[in-house]
């Protein structure tokens, strides 16, 4: 898997999991060591498709969260056909 971490806006980009390797926890401890790295305080951010169910699910359990318009358009995800680019932060501390 890989998970890109840009240090100067603290945003993560490419998090991706092989297909046969998915479900084993690769994408959180990916995330983890993303967050470990940072100095904190700080917040990190990224963009993640809306009907990415799992990745949005994993995002949310890790304390990620849609913001703003975001937000809303993340509780429209479930009953809309539409798939968006939701932008998604988490403070760390």
């Amino acid at each position: 898997g890989t998970a890109d971490l840009n240090t100067n806006s603290n945003v993560v980009n490419n998090v991706y999991v092989r297909e046969e390797a998915r479900q084993q926890g690769i994408a959180r401890l990916m995330m983890e060591a993303v967050e470990d790295s940072m100095e904190k305080p700080s917040t990190l951010k990224l963009t993640v498709m809306s009907k990415n169910v799992a990745a949005v699910g994993l995002y949310k359990k890790m304390g990620f969260r849609a913001l703003g318009v975001y937000g809303g358009l993340d509780a429209l995800s479930s009953v809309t056909p539409l798939n968006f680019s939701m932008q998604m932060e988490k403070k760390l501390s």
